[in-house]
């Protein structure tokens, strides 16, 4: 499969579409959830795919961190990639990764923007820093033709079980002010809970990949992402 020759198509048809988020539809029907379904992404851009550079996805033209809060999630629902799914494992690991990783950065963007927690503000700024490399070596990654050979047909719906799982457990935010408690203790609570979603997807793909790149990633998700839920809920207990 030619990635790249797909992705200039994905852009073409990009100036005719708007961005699909009906990818867990059938499995998510919180109304928070549902109230994604009917989100307009601001953007000049209205498809966006794993391949798509993460400069041309983090938005400029948000207003509030509601908004960030759900073009966040938007972006973890949509299904504008699944025409990059395969059997291979390691495919389809950052597939569900590179979205899950701009959803915790364009999150960080905005908390970032709104926080007054100097511990918060470290911290997300620590989460933008670490998933920007990440989100770049897995497109190159995908791109390379490297992840192909480790077909494996049980991989894939353990993503989605965890994926759907983690929408399930976060919660919108639904304050129309940008009041910076209310921002700090949503986005640490979510946060959380996304965390969570990445350290069990990383620990399936030890389970079944074979890529040492992608374990080496996948260790260091675990290692990483656990030490810092455990930092954000003592931030949240201080701040309880």
């Amino acid at each position: 499969m030619d990635f790249k020759n797909i992705n200039i198509m994905v852009g073409i048809a990009a100036l005719f579409s708007t961005v699909s988020l009906n990818s867990y539809s059938n499995d998510l029907n919180d109304s928070h959830l549902q109230k994604m379904l009917n989100y307009e992404i601001k953007s000049d851009s209205k498809i966006y795919t794993v391949l798509t550079p993460l400069k041309d996805v983090i938005p400029q033209n948000l207003k509030g961190f509601k908004e960030y809060d759900e073009y966040a999630h938007s972006l973890m629902m949509s299904n504008s990639s699944q025409l990059f799914l395969t059997k291979d494992v390691g495919n389809n690991f950052v597939i569900y990764m590179i979205p899950h990783h701009e959803a915790a950065i364009i999150s960080s963007i905005g908390v970032l923007k709104y926080t007054q927690n100097t511990e918060v503000k470290n911290l997300a700024d620590r989460i933008v820093r670490a998933q920007e490399k990440e989100v770049e070596f897995m497109q190159k990654l995908l791109e390379s033709g490297e992840l192909r050979g480790n077909d494996n047909e049980k991989f894939l719906p353990k993503m989605k079980k965890i994926m759907i799982k983690m929408m399930k457990s976060m919660k919108s935010y639904d304050g129309q002010a940008n009041n910076a408690e209310e921002i700090t203790k949503s986005y640490l609570q979510n946060m959380i809970i996304h965390h969570e979603g990445a350290v069990s997807m990383a620990k399936e793909y030890l389970k079944f990949g074979k890529n040492k790149e992608l374990i080496k990633m996948s260790n260091g998700i675990i290692l990483s992402q656990d030490e810092e839920i455990k930092e954000m809920k003592q931030i949240l207990k201080k701040a309880n």
